[in-house]
């Protein structure tokens, strides 16, 4: 499986050397829990610097980090970094498609101060990746962030989004539980789940299941309110609308839903598309036959 991890850099510095070493060791070793054996990492810096470069704490960068992992005789974690994606700086690795996404809006944790770099909620938004961070204060120290948003305009966006953080090795454990064991059926209660939806997600590569229930969840949270990025009412699509996300290794995907009685959803089919109208034409018409089936 491929991980996407951003590093949080509003978490940083800590205070001194020796805390940034603790504390962020403690953050690594949550994200090898998440790790099944023979995974991939991807770790993304929303930076200018080079990964290598970025400073942990005053005069103490990572590399500082990693070779004092060396001589602690830390191997295995050191050899877990080695084997590390390095995406740094984040933005020359990622599509013109994410890019004009993360354009649109501004990201901040309500009840907090600004943080100094709110892209990086944006770019783990839109990667549907984790946070890395380290406990440098209470607002890094939850496996889930709450944030919100404002559109390009200055809007004022009325809804709660979250992120998975990893900030310790009990988060990366708790992510794992989390995803390991998913029944698709049993994340939402008051769904209809139709059968083509399951088999869809069932025939998923494992980046792309982790995403669907990534979201899935998060709209379930949203109780299926609310619009884009997440949502989006179809035109001409009789009241159908679509959880919306991209796709692991390029593409999108759209997962079809429809309100029915008793204020349930009804969880239609998903596809994974590569241009922009790509699958509608047949995919609207089928699901409506679905939405037939489940509620007769």
């Amino acid at each position: 499986m491929d991980h996407q991890i951003c590093l949080n850099t509003n978490s940083f510095p800590a205070l001194s050397a020796e805390q940034a070493y603790i504390l962020f060791n403690d953050a690594l070793q949550g994200m090898l829990q998440l790790n099944d054996g023979g995974d991939r990492f991807t770790l993304y810096l929303d930076s200018e610097e080079l990964l290598n470069e970025f400073k942990l704490a005053e005069n103490y960068t990572y590399v500082d980090f990693t070779t004092q992992l060396h001589d602690a005789s830390e191997i295995d974690l050191y050899l877990f970094l080695l084997e590390l994606v390095d995406k740094s700086p984040a933005l020359d690795f990622i599509d013109d498609e994410v890019i004009n996404e993360m354009a649109e809006y501004s990201f901040y944790m309500p009840r907090f101060p600004s943080s100094d770099n709110g892209e990086v909620f944006s770019l783990a938004y839109f990667l549907s990746a984790t946070l890395l961070s380290i406990k440098s204060s209470k607002q890094w120290s939850s496996k889930q962030l709450n944030i919100a948003r404002i559109s390009d305009d200055g809007r004022y966006i009325d809804e709660t989004l979250s992120l998975n953080n990893i900030a310790c090795e009990d988060h990366g454990r708790s992510h794992f539980e989390g995803f390991k064991y998913v029944d698709i059926n049993a994340i939402c209660d008051n769904c209809l789940v139709s059968e083509y939806f399951v088999d869809w997600y069932e025939d998923l590569t494992t980046d792309n299941k982790h995403k669907v229930v990534d979201k899935y969840r998060l709209a379930v949270e949203r109780e299926f309110n609310g619009g884009e990025p997440l949502f989006k009412t179809l035109a001409d699509g009789n009241g159908m609308r679509e959880i919306r996300f991209s796709a692991y290794s390029g593409g999108a995907i759209r997962i079809l839903f429809k309100s029915c009685l008793e204020n349930k959803q009804a969880i239609l089919l998903g596809f994974i598309k590569k241009s922009n109208n790509e699958g509608y034409a047949e995919n609207i018409p089928k699901a409506h036959s679905i939405y037939d089936e489940l509620v007769q």
